[in-house]
């Protein structure tokens, strides 16, 4: 009965530790980077042993890592500890060299004996009739007797603290982490005199973290933060589909600093290695214009297709423009086609938005030089 006890309340402490996060608030950014604040109610039992946060991304920034309480008595963090040494195959192996370990082989036999070695190929034991060196296949089987210490199998924060007293604490945690990132699409389609663009906005948001944050309080800062590093962006694959249909707004538009924020007015799940889109604001109906360009400078023969409209209220939209992917579409009958792409910069309010979108196929230009002056 006593030792039944024991394990009841080490099962305790590893529930405490591992609660998940009561609340979740993401900023991302358009540069491979997030800011992830989560909040958890945690029952110290002993406030002489560390704190421990699971479910954390594993691509974070450790030294950006803030811990405040929220509720009970202040607390002083004498020391911060990110782990990240996961479980894998060859970890386990390389901890148990000089340990014991049991080989099934592919025929079913057993080879119990002390590990010395693991060659690329081949593992070298040392058994109870000699040094043996077993060639390795993906049909043998390992089994070692516990977890190696220092193995975890999720990334973790640790902190020591001095002050902690024994009862119900609500925590704060806060990290940047890279894997995460935003941009833009925009899907027009031209009308038949193409004179006028119906635009659709969204998001897409890429969580490449290492972590999943359910029914999390969303942001999107639009403009460029400037960062110690320079890294290098990365742009995911979107989809190429018009969407005609009328979105009602999902985010709330204000300025922030330098920069623009978009605030996701409900929750929302962002999982792990997962792409999701979002409507930016509601579809709009803009004025445009086309315009044939010849630029020799850039190309000696073809001429340019481009579409041109001023982001104002006058011309049907107003709004600031986060950078991305413009695609247009127009309709050929029945079905829309696509008819070319660009990729804009951050546009603010009544400033102009040129896209190219093609090359002519019919008109051909040639440049000659007729008069010099100097």
């Amino acid at each position: 009965m006593k030792q039944l006890f024991v394990l009841s309340f080490i099962s305790l402490l590893w529930m405490v530790a591992h609660l998940p996060a009561e609340e979740n608030y993401v900023t991302v950014y358009n540069q491979d980077l997030a800011l992830v604040k989560q909040i958890r109610t945690i029952q110290i039992l002993d406030p002489d042993k560390p704190i421990r946060f699971t479910d954390v991304a594993a691509s974070i920034l450790p030294t950006s890592v803030h811990l405040r309480p929220l509720s009970g008595d202040r607390f002083q963090v004498l020391e911060q500890n990110y782990e990240y040494d996961l479980v894998s195959a060859e970890k386990i192996l390389s901890k148990y060299v000089d340990h014991r370990v049991q080989i099934v082989t592919e025929d079913g036999e057993m080879i119990a004996g002390t590990l010395l070695n693991r060659p690329s190929g081949s593992l070298v034991l040392k058994t109870d009739g000699g040094i043996k060196i077993l060639p390795w296949n993906d049909k043998m089987r390992i089994e070692v007797k516990d977890l190696p210490e220092g193995l975890i199998t999720r990334p973790t924060l640790v902190w020591q603290v001095a002050g902690l007293k024994k009862g119900e604490q609500k925590l704060e945690v806060s990290y940047l982490t890279r894997g995460m990132e935003w941009h833009a699409e925009y899907v027009g389609v031209l009308n038949e005199k193409q004179d006028r663009i119906d635009l659709s906005a969204w998001v897409s948001v890429k969580n490449h973290s290492g972590a999943t944050y359910r029914n999390a309080h969303l942001k999107l800062v639009a403009g460029e933060i400037h960062r110690a590093e320079k890294r290098q962006r990365i742009y995911p694959m979107a989809k190429a589909e018009a969407r005609t249909y009328a979105a009602e707004s999902a985010f709330e538009e204000r300025a922030f600093f330098e920069y623009h924020i978009y605030d996701l007015e409900r929750p929302t799940t962002l999982k792990n290695n997962q792409i999701k889109q979002i409507t930016l604001f509601p579809d709009a109906r803009i004025a445009c214009q086309k315009e044939l360009v010849y630029d020799a400078s850039r190309d000696a023969k073809r001429v340019e297709v481009q579409v041109f409209f001023k982001n104002s209220r006058e011309a049907g939209l107003g709004r600031p423009l986060p950078a991305g992917v413009f695609r247009i579409f127009q309709k050929d009958k029945q079905s829309l086609e696509f008819i070319g792409e660009d990729r804009i910069e951050h546009t603010p309010r009544n400033e102009e938005v040129r896209l190219t979108v093609g090359k002519s196929f019919d008109l051909v230009g040639e440049r000659r030089v007729v008069e010099r002056q100097k």
